[in-house]
């Protein structure tokens, strides 16, 4: 068993709801979770849970870098070579349960990007909620030397969105705006 808080007497009830202590991932209820007392440095509110699958045992489960960050680094499972201009899909070993109503989209390392001019080539990947197979990440150097990267290093960052409910409905005409159909550069610079 992980290890447990000793304040914490719920320590052995595996989560299955909304609540989770750093410690280990216990179920509390929301009246209970929320009495004025419990003011432990290891219990925080989490909206959803992510399940992550390891496809290879080479593979990394996401983390981010600092408690701040947005997003969790994603890691190459492979020693892989690209040279200047091409495309070469890096495969994480991992798979997603992402709920439904989230997607995760990823994208390119800015440390990558502003040092070697390495990023996606899709600019934005997108996992959505339904897909089950590997997250693979497709690099593309804009870069003038080939780049080298190493099994474990992070290639990419991983971010889950909250998608709005929205229905899309044909109609006849839209609402009038200032702008119009003014496009591309039309707001100046």
């Amino acid at each position: 068993m992980l290890e447990t808080c000793k304040r914490c007497r719920y320590g052995v009830e595996i989560i299955r709801g909304d609540y989770k202590c750093e410690k280990q991932e216990i179920k509390i209820q929301r009246d209970e979770a929320l009495y004025p007392f419990r003011r432990c440095a290891y219990f925080v509110f989490k909206n959803s849970l992510i399940k992550i699958k390891r496809l290879h045992e080479n593979a990394e489960i996401p983390r981010r870098a600092t408690p701040d960050s947005a997003g969790f680094d994603l890691h190459s499972i492979e020693d892989i070579s690209i040279a200047p201009g091409d495309h070469c899909p890096v495969r994480t070993g991992l798979a997603f349960e992402i709920p439904p109503g989230y997607a995760m989209l990823v994208y390119p390392r800015s440390g990558l990007a502003k040092n070697y001019g390495l990023t996606l080539s899709n600019a934005v990947g997108v996992v959505d909620s339904d897909y089950r197979g590997e997250v693979v990440v497709l690099l593309h150097n804009t870069g003038k030397h080939s780049l080298s990267l190493q099994a474990g290093d992070r290639v990419a960052q991983a971010v889950i969105h909250r998608l709005p409910d929205i229905e899309l409905v044909e109609c006849e005409e839209l609402s009038e705006t200032q702008r119009g159909k003014s496009g591309f550069g039309s707001t100046g610079l």
